[in-house]
């Protein structure tokens, strides 16, 4: 009986630990996912990565995101905006990568809001570098906000809060 004991209680710890390796594993790959489109946002694996990416946010119970509808994120959904896929996409990717690299502030989304239009506007200025027939009016007047530090919490904030 000990011995059966034993079995079951060493395969339930290799069992969740198997199960925290994975899902680090994959929280790991997300945000080195992330950081590689940034730097290279037309890359071979470029689409790949990103729809796993995609994927992976819209399955998992790691993170919790909140898509916020506003004058920043509507920029990403604009049938106008050519590059505004890959923007929504790097939005919830940087949002992700925020509340998984400060999990004492995964609870605030307005700072995971503000993480996530920067990482797409690096995003928009990397691929606008590569291809500028990509460049978009209203995203280029967020990055010039960005540049001129008014893009803040209290300018991109707000919508997780209103649902209160």
């Amino acid at each position: 009986m000990e011995r059966l004991t034993f079995a079951a209680t060493l395969c339930a710890v290799l069992c969740l630990t198997f199960a925290v390796s994975a899902q680090t594993t994959k929280r790991g790959q997300l945000i080195k996912i992330a950081k590689e489109l940034e730097a290279a946002p037309f890359s071979d694996e470029a689409k790949e990565n990103r729809a796993w990416a995609v994927k992976y946010l819209i399955e998992t119970d790691d993170v919790h995101l909140v898509i916020c509808s506003n004058e920043f994120t509507g920029v990403f959904l604009d049938k106008k905006n050519k590059a505004g896929t890959e923007m929504l996409a790097q939005y919830m990717m940087g949002m992700a990568v925020f509340k998984f690299e400060n999990p004492d502030r995964a609870k605030d989304e307005d700072a995971a809001q503000l993480a996530g239009i920067e990482n797409a506007l690096r995003i928009y200025t990397a691929m606008i570098a590569e291809k500028p027939k990509l460049k978009y009016a209203k995203t280029d007047e967020i990055v010039a906000m960005r540049d001129r530090g008014e893009l803040t919490i209290d300018k991109v904030g707000g919508c997780a809060s209103e649902k209160k």
